[in-house]
Parts: C-alpha cells; structure tokens; sequence
C-alpha cells in the first residue's frame, strides 16, 4: 500500500500487518545515521512541544466555555501531568515505532527529513473525515444503546431530562469558535498520548502475544493494543466524573467500557494504524469541531 507510507518508513496493510520491507543483507539492525538521528531528534521535541502545548491550551478554553471559575483549573494539574509524563516517552515511542512496524507521524517525519510522500494529502483527508464520521457514529450508538437506556432504568422509567450545563448560556458564536479551538487542541495533544506513544508502549509489551516473522506485533496483539489505548482514552475522560457518579474503583473501571470515548478512541486507533498520526488528529478534530458546531446551532436555535 504505497499510498500510505512515507518512502523509507514502516507501512502498515490494511490487515494490520507490517509489510515486508526490502531485504537486507545482515540480520543485525540498522544503525542511524547522524543526520537520521538529529531528524528523529527534531520531531521527537517537536512532538512533545505539540502534545504539552495542546494540552496547555485545551483545558483553560474548555473551563471558559463551560463558565467554570477560574480556581477549577486546579482540576486539570493531575492530567497536565499526564501529559508531561507522556512527552517525556515520545523519544522512546519514536524508536519503538520504527522497530515495531508502527506509522508514527509519516507527514511529520517525511517534512523534517526532506523525504518524498507516497500518498495524496486528498486522499488522507478523503479517509480520515470518513473515519470522524465512523467514531461519531460509534460514540452516539454508545449513548442511545447503553447510556440513555442505563439512565432510564436508574430513574425507574421517569425519562429521561437533559442537564441544563453552563454552556447552554454561552454565545452561539462562542462556542462554536472556542470550541473548535478546544477541538484542535485537544486532538493534536490526545491522538499524540494516546494513538502514538501508548501504541508503541503497549505494542513492544504485548508483541510477545502474537509476532510476525521480523518480530512485530501481529494482527491478535494490534487489536489487543487498539482496545486497551481506547479503554484507557475513555477512562481519562471520566476520571473528572469520578467523585460524583463513582464511589468505587471497580464501577468507575466498568464504567469507562461505556463511554463513547473509549470505542471512538478504538476507531482513531485503527484510523492511526493504516494512515498514521496525522491522519488520527484530523479525524478527531473534524468530529469534534462538527459536534460543537451542532452544540452552536442547537443552542442559537432554543433560544
């Protein structure tokens, strides 16, 4: 599959292979070169800058949206933390994914390096707004096939009433505008945590599950790694809620299998697997942003 690899880097089949690269002539493994390794120096803290900084941006623009005082962003601490502990593992993730057979960032890397694309940039948008569309769809039969129904039975049957959240009261055009900003933001830093590095973590541990031939995960341990990082991308979105719906560790870990981030975070991950790191952040984003802009319209049109 030229059309989804950077000349030189792993590609990754459609069946959640790693293709066979050219052979070589020595079974040890290649050694960078200074300049490979000034390149992957580069993207490496340039991957971090865009993960820590996103994260920076994110939660301050989305305690403004939901009119939350200022003091909350004390809230956020113990997830920029998170972050800061996942930019500091890019280095090793960027490695691991090129021994793994895993994308990386093929744009990314092809740009610092003075590489030629095999794919069209409309081709990786044609797929990658495609793949937005499949994790809405994934995270909105999540809620109406298991959330709303679970609420119901809790309520014995009462219905169902929509909490009126703080953002009802913002301005259309600002939540449409911040939240776009939040939406970008909040793509680049997750898809980089998530998608990127806990793919190349969880892949070199769980690659003693199933390999193939030249030592890379095979297809059972790829979506072993794709439903773990999306549990765990569901279950930091419902850490904040953890106080007031969960009082206990195991409900709290049951119910982040129901949250429509975690089987949205299953579809970036294989979104990530055959196009790359980019290709998941554009995904993400245009969800993400559509479903603020809804929230706009909704809120223009109630009042």
């Amino acid at each position: 599959m030229e059309d989804e690899a950077v000349e030189g880097r792993p590609r990754i089949h459609p069946d959640d292979k790693v293709s066979e690269l050219e052979a070589v002539t020595s079974d040890a493994p290649a050694i960078p070169t200074a300049p490979a390794r000034t390149a992957r120096r580069r993207e490496s803290a340039l991957l971090a800058v865009l993960a820590i900084a996103g994260a920076v941006i994110e939660y301050p623009l989305a305690f403004a949206l939901k009119s939350i005082d200022r003091s909350d962003l004390a809230r956020a601490l113990p997830f920029l933390g998170v972050t800061v502990v996942m930019a500091a593992l890019i280095p090793l993730s960027l490695r691991l994914s090129a021994e793994l057979g895993l994308p990386g960032a093929p744009l990314l890397a092809a740009k610092i390096a003075g590489e030629r694309l095999h794919f069209s940039i409309r081709s990786l948008l044609r797929v990658s707004i495609g793949y937005a569309f499949l994790a809405a769809l994934a995270g909105a039969s999540v809620l109406v096939l298991v959330i709303v129904p679970l609420v119901l039975i809790q309520r014995g049957g009462a219905g169902l009433k929509l909490p009126n959240t703080p953002m009802m009261t913002v301005a259309p055009g600002r939540i449409a505008f911040v939240g776009a900003s939040v939406a970008i933001a909040a793509a680049v830093s997750e898809e980089i945590q998530f998608r990127f590095v806990l793919y190349a973590i969880l892949g070199w541990m769980l690659r003693l599950m199933s390999r193939d031939s030249r030592g890379h995960p095979g297809r059972r341990a790829l979506w072993v790694v794709t439903i773990v990082q999306g549990y765990l991308f569901g279950l930091i979105h419902l850490a904040p809620l953890a106080g007031t719906m969960f009082h206990s560790t195991p409900k709290l870990l049951l119910g982040a299998l129901v949250m429509p981030q975690t089987w949205e975070g299953v579809v970036f991950g294989r979104l990530y697997l055959r196009r790359g790191l980019e290709a998941s952040i554009i995904a993400h984003a245009s969800m993400d942003v559509a479903l603020f802009a809804f929230a706009a319209i909704g809120v223009s049109r109630s009042g």
